[in-house]
């Protein structure tokens, strides 16, 4: 069984076409149907890898994921202030490549991160400007993670002997729920009804099947599959209302009920196609990168 890392996957991308990553944040304003840009208040256009957009709790940074050197995993977690823009800096410079940052509940200053360690090995890392800290060391082979509301987590598992990539809830006493196998990479919380969201094809069907969106109540047994995915829907987000969105193509939908309804057209914004998004949890701001091929 081949085996995939996140090393792996940014070899693969470095090596296919050199795409191109710009991220940028914007005001937003009500429309006839969802929103509409109303403002660009940054962009942010460097060479290499960079991507993975969050904001902090307090919604006064903007954080990302940036190559910071020449080597294929050379990745460090970079922000910027939202009111003052610029290049932005490293929150962290380490040998050691740091990806998916997300904000630790009940902090403004700390990150948990993805680390690829010196022999690959893929964990969870506590991380600020100061300090780190590696946390649940028995847990390996992480690609992305989200927190839930009580120390417990949805976390994206890579493909490894036992199994296909996989969607795995940890609740705060360290118990593992495996809930999918064959998952995309957008992990999502919706703390007003504390419930996380995955991707993943509809049950039985094959591993390349099209994305259904999936349904998990934190501490349940089993999760469920919701709707399909939009085509070419890809990552997740949220509203500070908790309104569940995707990314698909230069557009973002909502969820609505059973369906999935426009919410915003990035079309005179981005070239490409928006890869990844989030949205400002204080703000209305939102950050969004635009891939273009090489």
């Amino acid at each position: 069984m081949k085996v995939f890392s996140l090393a792996a996957l940014f070899l693969a991308m470095s090596a296919s076409a050199d795409p191109q990553y710009v991220i940028h944040y914007a005001q937003y304003q009500s429309a006839e149907r969802g929103v509409e840009i109303s403002k660009v208040l940054g962009s942010i256009q460097q060479k290499g890898y960079q991507n993975q957009p969050v904001f902090s709790r307090d919604g006064s940074r903007l954080l990302w994921t940036a190559q910071a050197g020449t080597g294929p995993m050379a990745t460090d977690i970079h922000w910027l202030l939202v009111s003052e823009g610029g290049a932005g800096k490293a929150l962290r410079a380490t040998p050691f490549g740091e990806f998916s940052a997300t904000p630790v509940p009940g902090s403004d200053t700390d990150y948990s991160v993805v680390r690829v360690e010196a022999d690959g090995t893929q964990r969870l890392w506590q991380i600020n400007s100061q300090t780190e800290q590696l946390l649940y060391p028995e847990l390996k082979g992480v690609g992305y993670h989200v927190w839930g509301s009580d120390q417990d987590l949805l976390l994206f598992l890579l493909e490894d002997s036992t199994g296909p990539n996989r969607a795995v809830y940890r609740n705060k006493d360290g118990e593992l729920t495996t809930l999918s196998g064959h998952i995309g990479r957008a992990l999502l919380y919706q703390a007003n009804s504390d419930r996380f969201f995955f991707t993943a094809p509809r049950p039985g069907q094959p591993a390349d099947s099209p994305l259904w969106l999936w349904r998990y109540q934190a501490g349940g047994k089993k999760a469920d599959a919701l709707l399909p995915m939009p085509a070419n829907g890809q990552d997740l987000a949220i509203t500070s209302q908790g309104t569940v969105l995707v990314s698909a193509g230069k557009y973002v939908f909502q969820l609505s009920g059973d369906h999935w309804l426009p919410w915003a057209d990035l079309s005179k914004q981005c070239d490409g196609k928006v890869s990844r998004f989030k949205l400002n949890p204080v703000q209305p701001v939102l950050a969004f990168v635009c891939e273009q091929e090489g």
